[in-house]
Protein backbone atom coordinates (compact mmCIF):
# COMPACT_ATOMS: atom_id res chain seq x y z
CA UNK A 1 0.00 0.00 0.00
CA UNK A 2 1.35 3.39 -0.93
CA UNK A 3 1.58 5.72 2.05
CA UNK A 4 1.67 9.08 0.26
CA UNK A 5 -0.97 10.46 -2.07
CA UNK A 6 -0.21 10.31 -5.76
CA UNK A 7 -1.78 11.97 -8.78
CA UNK A 8 -3.78 8.77 -9.33
CA UNK A 9 -5.05 7.95 -5.84
CA UNK A 10 -5.16 8.80 -2.15
CA UNK A 11 -2.39 7.23 -0.10
CA UNK A 12 -2.76 4.96 2.88
CA UNK A 13 -2.52 7.73 5.46
CA UNK A 14 -5.32 9.78 3.88
CA UNK A 15 -7.46 6.67 3.32
CA UNK A 16 -7.02 5.54 6.93
CA UNK A 17 -7.83 8.98 8.29
CA UNK A 18 -10.88 9.24 5.98
CA UNK A 19 -12.37 5.92 7.07
CA UNK A 20 -11.56 6.50 10.76
CA UNK A 21 -13.37 9.85 10.58
CA UNK A 22 -16.32 8.15 8.85
CA UNK A 23 -16.63 5.61 11.67
CA UNK A 24 -16.27 8.18 14.43
CA UNK A 25 -18.72 10.62 12.76
CA UNK A 26 -21.38 7.90 12.39
CA UNK A 27 -20.94 7.01 16.08
CA UNK A 28 -20.92 10.70 17.02
CA UNK A 29 -24.12 11.54 15.16
CA UNK A 30 -25.84 8.49 16.64
CA UNK A 31 -24.75 9.35 20.18
CA UNK A 32 -25.44 13.06 19.60
CA UNK A 33 -29.05 12.56 18.60
CA UNK A 34 -29.71 10.12 21.46
CA UNK A 35 -27.94 12.47 23.88
CA UNK A 36 -29.84 15.47 22.48
CA UNK A 37 -33.14 13.88 23.44
CA UNK A 38 -32.15 13.39 27.07
CA UNK A 39 -32.08 15.70 30.06
CA UNK A 40 -29.41 15.79 32.77
CA UNK A 41 -31.86 13.87 34.98
CA UNK A 42 -31.78 10.83 32.65
CA UNK A 43 -29.50 8.01 33.83
CA UNK A 44 -27.63 7.81 30.50
CA UNK A 45 -27.07 11.56 30.17
CA UNK A 46 -23.67 11.75 31.91
CA UNK A 47 -22.19 8.75 30.11
CA UNK A 48 -23.44 9.88 26.70
CA UNK A 49 -22.22 13.42 27.36
CA UNK A 50 -18.71 12.07 28.03
CA UNK A 51 -18.82 9.83 24.95
CA UNK A 52 -20.15 12.67 22.76
CA UNK A 53 -17.43 15.03 23.99
CA UNK A 54 -14.67 12.46 23.56
CA UNK A 55 -15.82 11.51 20.05
CA UNK A 56 -16.03 15.17 19.07
CA UNK A 57 -12.51 15.96 20.24
CA UNK A 58 -11.26 12.80 18.54
CA UNK A 59 -12.83 13.99 15.27
CA UNK A 60 -11.20 17.39 15.76
CA UNK A 61 -7.76 15.83 16.21
CA UNK A 62 -8.16 13.45 13.27
CA UNK A 63 -9.40 16.25 11.01
CA UNK A 64 -6.53 18.57 11.92
CA UNK A 65 -4.06 15.78 11.08
CA UNK A 66 -5.99 15.04 7.89
CA UNK A 67 -6.00 18.71 6.86
CA UNK A 68 -2.26 19.04 7.43
CA UNK A 69 -1.61 15.82 5.52
CA UNK A 70 -3.77 17.05 2.64
CA UNK A 71 -1.96 20.39 2.51
CA UNK A 72 1.48 18.74 2.14
CA UNK A 73 0.48 15.92 -0.24
CA UNK A 74 -0.82 16.13 -3.80
CA UNK A 75 -4.58 15.85 -4.20
CA UNK A 76 -5.61 13.47 -6.98
CA UNK A 77 -7.51 15.49 -9.58
CA UNK A 78 -11.12 14.74 -10.40
CA UNK A 79 -11.80 13.18 -13.80
CA UNK A 80 -11.96 15.56 -16.74
CA UNK A 81 -15.26 13.93 -17.70
CA UNK A 82 -17.01 15.86 -14.91
CA UNK A 83 -18.84 19.02 -15.82
CA UNK A 84 -17.37 22.21 -14.30
CA UNK A 85 -20.34 22.59 -11.93
CA UNK A 86 -19.80 19.04 -10.66
CA UNK A 87 -16.13 19.72 -9.96
CA UNK A 88 -17.01 22.97 -8.16
CA UNK A 89 -19.74 21.25 -6.15
CA UNK A 90 -17.36 18.46 -5.13
CA UNK A 91 -14.67 20.91 -4.03
CA UNK A 92 -17.13 23.11 -2.12
CA UNK A 93 -18.66 20.05 -0.44
CA UNK A 94 -15.24 18.72 0.60
CA UNK A 95 -14.12 22.03 2.11
CA UNK A 96 -17.45 22.50 3.89
CA UNK A 97 -17.07 18.99 5.33
CA UNK A 98 -13.59 19.90 6.59
CA UNK A 99 -14.93 23.17 8.02
CA UNK A 100 -17.81 21.47 9.86
CA UNK A 101 -15.75 18.51 11.06
CA UNK A 102 -13.32 20.95 12.64
CA UNK A 103 -15.84 23.64 13.60
CA UNK A 104 -18.47 21.42 15.23
CA UNK A 105 -16.10 19.87 17.80
CA UNK A 106 -14.46 23.24 18.47
CA UNK A 107 -17.93 24.73 18.94
CA UNK A 108 -18.89 21.83 21.20
CA UNK A 109 -15.87 22.56 23.38
CA UNK A 110 -16.95 26.23 23.57
CA UNK A 111 -20.54 25.19 24.33
CA UNK A 112 -19.49 23.09 27.31
CA UNK A 113 -17.14 25.89 28.39
CA UNK A 114 -19.98 28.43 28.20
CA UNK A 115 -21.86 26.18 30.64
CA UNK A 116 -18.93 26.66 33.01
CA UNK A 117 -18.02 22.98 32.87
CA UNK A 118 -14.82 21.08 32.13
CA UNK A 119 -14.83 19.10 28.89
CA UNK A 120 -14.60 15.30 29.20
CA UNK A 121 -11.99 13.67 26.96
CA UNK A 122 -11.43 9.97 27.59
CA UNK A 123 -10.32 9.73 31.25
CA UNK A 124 -9.44 13.44 31.57
CA UNK A 125 -11.31 16.69 32.00
CA UNK A 126 -10.11 19.60 29.89
CA UNK A 127 -10.54 23.08 31.33
CA UNK A 128 -13.19 25.49 30.01
CA UNK A 129 -11.81 27.92 27.41
CA UNK A 130 -14.24 30.73 28.19
CA UNK A 131 -16.14 31.85 31.28
CA UNK A 132 -19.70 30.73 31.89
CA UNK A 133 -22.07 32.71 29.66
CA UNK A 134 -25.76 31.84 29.38
CA UNK A 135 -26.40 34.00 26.31
CA UNK A 136 -23.48 32.49 24.45
CA UNK A 137 -24.67 28.99 25.42
CA UNK A 138 -27.91 29.46 23.51
CA UNK A 139 -26.19 30.87 20.42
CA UNK A 140 -23.56 28.13 20.31
CA UNK A 141 -26.11 25.40 20.98
CA UNK A 142 -28.25 26.59 18.05
CA UNK A 143 -25.18 26.74 15.81
CA UNK A 144 -24.05 23.29 16.98
CA UNK A 145 -27.38 21.64 16.16
CA UNK A 146 -27.70 23.52 12.85
CA UNK A 147 -24.16 22.49 11.96
CA UNK A 148 -24.91 18.85 12.75
CA UNK A 149 -27.95 18.95 10.45
CA UNK A 150 -25.90 20.61 7.71
CA UNK A 151 -23.22 17.95 8.22
CA UNK A 152 -25.80 15.22 7.60
CA UNK A 153 -26.86 16.97 4.38
CA UNK A 154 -23.26 17.36 3.17
CA UNK A 155 -22.35 13.77 4.07
CA UNK A 156 -25.44 12.60 2.15
CA UNK A 157 -24.34 14.64 -0.86
CA UNK A 158 -20.80 13.21 -0.52
CA UNK A 159 -22.12 9.63 -0.39
CA UNK A 160 -24.45 10.28 -3.36
CA UNK A 161 -21.47 11.61 -5.33
CA UNK A 162 -19.36 8.57 -4.40
CA UNK A 163 -22.17 6.24 -5.50
CA UNK A 164 -22.51 8.20 -8.74
CA UNK A 165 -18.78 7.73 -9.40
CA UNK A 166 -19.15 4.01 -8.61
CA UNK A 167 -22.00 3.70 -11.13
CA UNK A 168 -19.97 5.59 -13.77
CA UNK A 169 -16.94 3.42 -12.95
CA UNK A 170 -14.66 6.40 -13.38
CA UNK A 171 -12.24 5.28 -10.65
CA UNK A 172 -12.92 8.12 -8.20
CA UNK A 173 -14.39 5.91 -5.46
CA UNK A 174 -11.63 3.33 -5.85
CA UNK A 175 -9.00 6.02 -5.11
CA UNK A 176 -10.21 6.12 -1.49
CA UNK A 177 -10.24 2.31 -1.15
CA UNK A 178 -7.22 0.06 -0.57
CA UNK A 179 -5.46 -0.84 -3.82
CA UNK A 180 -6.45 -4.41 -4.65
CA UNK A 181 -4.06 -4.64 -7.60
CA UNK A 182 -0.96 -4.81 -5.36
CA UNK A 183 0.05 -8.18 -3.85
Amino acid sequence: MQILNSKQRWGGVQQTLHWLVVLVVVAQLTVGFIFGGLTPQDSLWGALFSVHSTLGLTILGLMLIRLLWRLVNPVPPLPETLKPWQTRLARINHWLLYLLLIGLPAGGYLLVSAHGQPVPFFWMELPPLIPENETLQGVIQTMHLSGALLLILLVSLHVAGALGHAMRRDGVLERMLPDRSSP
